[in-house]
């Protein structure tokens, strides 16, 4: 099974579905056992760079040396840095390279022939119109196809002596405000209309009518205007828009099919032009050949709007219970009931295993989170959290991964896999993977879904992380530092709810008051670093004995309360020694010179007994007290 990856960009947040769509329809004409793994970024359209540069991770996903060959689609990518990454990394594997509608060395090109058609516009506007003045309202100028079409206009107008500047070019984007910006800054700068007005696209030139009409001109009477791309807005508009029709469609499947024939030993040229064909309308005076059916368009508009709206109640809908969910597990049962609006064959989430893993990240309550997630690349280990298929969940025989293969290697040829970016800002955090994706790509709906559920996870990731935090914030508002034990306010509270528990339930409990021997004698002779070092080896060592459900509590200094369950006299006195004798190898191994020991008294509460916690506890000193004085009787120094 052959596997054909495909790295694009989409425009602002939409998809550009041509592309796998025509790879698809080769792929599929021709029963070859391929199958094509698209990676899809949304890195162009927010204000927020690190938003739209962790879009871009996902092209670090894949191991390009695993697939047979590679089409790139960098157009819209408007961090050159990006563009220069992501050639360095293909340009290391040994296959061949497809770039569409961008002359890269080395790389093939499919695309159309963006100088031919546009002198072929230029062409009718100065023979058929008798044009002499232009103006030229492009899109970014950094973009290889606007490069194209500017450096054609250049050369057309120096051949044909038609005088120009860099004053009558407008660069910004492919959109129409562009089309309205170029138009008032020309009029602000030239006073005057030119002749013809000649536009990137469509969308621009539908742009500089609406804003030609604001000022009180007529199109085509006062100038003429041109599109390229041939979109509907270009039919349906009045006056239609004069423009350049390229089926999209033919730029992929010229693509699959180029690989399909190097693959077979062909040796083919580098440059690979779909045809374009130059349709003039009402914007230059001309009157379209084409039959327009405006009733059909209509139609289709209507089931547009139809369908966009169901769809827009459904996410709402979505996003309205997402908020209600109280763990990943609701948010998962969420998804599964909007699947099947989505017509595809399958769906996963693969996510970072540390996104779940709060408890230990709020360990360290001063770690920053950049240092958890991936800022660039994916982790080795990730694990598939949800999975989708053929109309039901599915339950995976395993959900650790490595890397996108097997898990998504199919044995059945013809299928298509979207790989699509999941993270928290600009931190990553996992990818989708959705099969057959190429309707959900024309209709649009991804984006909107998986921004749905991406703030969906951020917010219960935040809210989860905040509520574990607290949780240890007033945990330790109630504990010791150096110790880790309760500290006195703390202890003694809980000591308090557990006596009151065990009155009413006529339960026994064994309260015991415990003193480290000599500790300024070790302070004052061995430096407080070994006092600190004796008080945690006591600590450690009442935690090991006398752990939950026991309360053990410093009340400060060399003091520490136990208050436990009742046990048999015999069995407190075999957990005492062993407490002791813990307690004196670890002094052993920590290099005290002198034995490290504790002195104890414990008393059994009784239930019935009208005396409360304050004084079994100073009886239980009195005894450790009465302990404390014999050893400092019998010792010499």
């Amino acid at each position: 099974m052959r596997k054909i990856a495909l790295l694009m960009d989409g425009w602002q947040r939409y998809f550009t579905y041509a592309w796998p769509a025509g790879i698809m329809a080769r792929i599929r004409e021709t029963n070859e056992d391929v199958n094509l793994y698209i990676f899809n970024s949304s890195g162009n359209w927010s204000r927020d760079e690190e938003y739209n540069e962790a879009e871009y991770n996902i092209y670090s996903l894949p191991n390009l040396a695993d697939f047979d060959g590679i089409i790139l689609d960098l157009n819209n990518i408007l961090h050159s840095g990006i563009i220069e990454h992501v050639v360095n990394m293909v340009k290391k594997v040994d296959v061949p390279v497809i770039a569409i509608g961008r002359e890269i060395e080395d790389f093939y090109y499919v695309g159309i022939n963006n100088r031919r058609a546009i002198r072929e516009v230029m062409e009718h506007l100065t023979e058929v119109h008798n044009c002499r003045r232009f103006w030229f309202v492009m899109g970014p100028e950094d973009n290889y196809e606007n490069q194209k079409r500017v450096e054609e206009i250049n050369a057309f107008l120096k051949e044909k002596g038609i005088a120009f500047s860099a004053s009558d070019f407008f660069f910004e984007a492919f959109d129409y405000e562009c089309g309205m910006n170029g138009f008032q800054y020309f009029m602000r700068r030239h006073k005057t209309a030119p002749d013809a007005i000649v536009c990137a696209n469509d969308n621009i030139a539908v742009g500089v009518c609406e804003a030609a009409k604001s000022f009180g001109f007529e199109i085509p009477k006062d100038f003429l205007v041109t599109g390229f791309d041939n979109f509907d807005k270009a039919s349906y508009y009045k006056p239609d828009i004069s423009t350049v029709s390229h089926i999209r469609e033919d730029v992929g499947y010229t693509c699959a099919d180029i690989l399909l024939r190097l693959w077979k030993g062909e040796v083919l040229e580098r440059f690979h032009y779909t045809k374009t064909e130059c349709i003039f309308g009402g914007s230059c005076g001309c009157i379209r050949q084409e039959r327009i059916d405006e009733r059909e368009y209509l139609r289709q508009q209507m089931i547009y709007q139809i369908e966009t709206q169901a769809f827009e109640e459904e996410v709402l809908t979505l996003e309205y219970e997402l908020i209600q969910c109280r763990n990943f597990g609701e948010m998962i049962a969420c998804l599964t009931k909007c699947m099947p609006s989505m017509k595809c064959d399958a769906l996963y989430l693969v996510v970072d295993s540390e996104l779940n893993n709060y408890q230990e990240r709020c360990g360290n309550l001063l770690k920053e989170e950049e240092e958890i997630f991936c800022i660039t690349g994916y982790p080795n280990k990730m694990k598939v959290e949800f999975a989708y298929r053929d109309g039901k969940s599915a339950e995976l025989e395993h959900t650790s991964i490595e890397g996108i293969f097997p898990m998504f290697e199919s044995e059945s040829s013809g299928r298509n896999y979207l790989f699509l970016p999941m993270h928290f800002r600009r931190q990553t955090i996992g990818y989708f993977v959705i099969r057959n994706a190429v309707y959900l790509m024309e209709k649009q709906y991804l984006h909107e879904i998986i921004t749905t559920l991406t703030n969906a996870m951020e917010n219960l990731h935040k809210k989860e992380t905040l509520e574990y935090m607290n949780k240890r914030l007033a945990e330790l508002y109630v504990r010791d530092a150096m110790s880790g034990l309760y500290n006195r306010m703390g202890g003694m509270n809980l000591s308090y709810r557990m006596f009151e528990e065990a009155r009413l339930k006529n339960e026994r409990l064994v309260i015991m008051f415990v003193d480290l021997d000599r500790l300024k004698y070790i302070n004052d002779n061995l430096g407080h670093e070994k006092g600190d070092f004796a008080i945690q080896a006591v600590s450690a060592a009442l935690l090991h004995h006398y752990g939950s459900p026991a309360i053990v509590t410093r009340l400060g200094g060399d003091e520490f309360l136990v208050v436990a369950k009742e046990q048999p006299k015999e069995e407190i006195e075999k957990r005492l020694a062993r407490l002791r004798a813990d307690i004196t190898a670890q002094g052993e191994e920590g290099g005290l010179p002198i034995p490290l020991s504790i002195s104890t008294g414990y008393v059994i509460t009784e239930p019935d007994s009208d005396k409360d916690l304050d004084m079994y506890v100073n009886e239980a000193d009195n005894t450790m007290y009465e302990e404390k004085t014999a050893k400092k009787v019998s010792r010499t120094d």
